[in-house]
């Protein structure tokens, strides 16, 4: 099998005739997940990319679940219905079809964005090829996105590594006591329990360093196919 044959329709954008690559990088909170993804933009071309944490809903919506017992009151932020993973699916098929509703959009050098540590080199480019990386915590737990994607990652560690980093991120709203152990966590698990039985879905330790490298192999090899 080769290449996605996924096509715009005629007098679409600057994507149009092109084939496409689509990569889904999920899994558990601060575990990789923007960093994979800011690294696969900086040495893809022409790529596109489209970040779940867009698409939370406001947080006066009706549709958001509060949680028990946390004061100040808080919503769940970490399951599917606190987003609008319609307007995502629609934006991912939008720029398949050459209307970009990217958030972050790179169709020339890697340079810029290149981690400091590593040399900056030109992007992999396959002929008649674009890429779209759709990141998020739960983007392989939504059916559409999941069947939409070509290659798909999911990030996991272990709870004690977790929490360890989380207490450095900020978030708005920022977390309130007893909302990593009622929601983040358990979620996780309910979530990476969905997936880790599916073929289809490579695990990611993300306390290793060699993701970027595993996902770069792969994408040569499904190009090869």
């Amino acid at each position: 099998m080769g290449l996605s044959q996924r096509k715009p329709s005629p007098g679409a954008g600057s994507a149009a005739g092109s084939r496409w690559v689509v990569l889904g990088i999920s899994g558990v909170t601060c575990g990789g997940k923007t960093s994979l993804a800011n690294r696969l933009r900086a040495s893809l071309a022409p790529v596109f990319v489209l970040h779940q944490d867009k698409y939370f809903f406001p947080d006066d919506s009706p549709r958001h679940v509060a949680v028990p017992g946390l004061s100040p009151p808080h919503n769940n932020y970490d399951i599917l219905s606190a987003l609008d993973m319609d307007a995502m699916l629609r934006d991912a098929r939008d720029t398949l079809a050459g209307r970009d509703r990217s958030h972050e959009h790179d169709a020339a050098s890697a340079s810029a964005s290149a981690p400091a540590s590593a040399p900056a080199s030109a992007p992999l480019r396959l002929p008649d090829t674009n890429f779209l990386i759709l990141e998020g915590f739960t983007i392989l737990n939504y059916p559409p996105i999941m069947e939409l994607c070509d290659l798909r990652y999911y990030f996991t560690l272990e709870y004690s590594e977790c929490v360890a980093r989380r207490v450095f991120r900020l978030y708005d709203p920022p977390d309130v006591d007893g909302y990593f152990d009622k929601c983040v966590w358990p979620e996780h698990l309910k979530y990476r329990a969905q997936l880790e039985q599916d073929e289809r879905v490579c695990m990611l330790d993300g306390t290793r360093q060699d993701a970027f490298d595993i996902v770069m192999n792969d994408i040569r090899a499904f190009a090869e196919r």
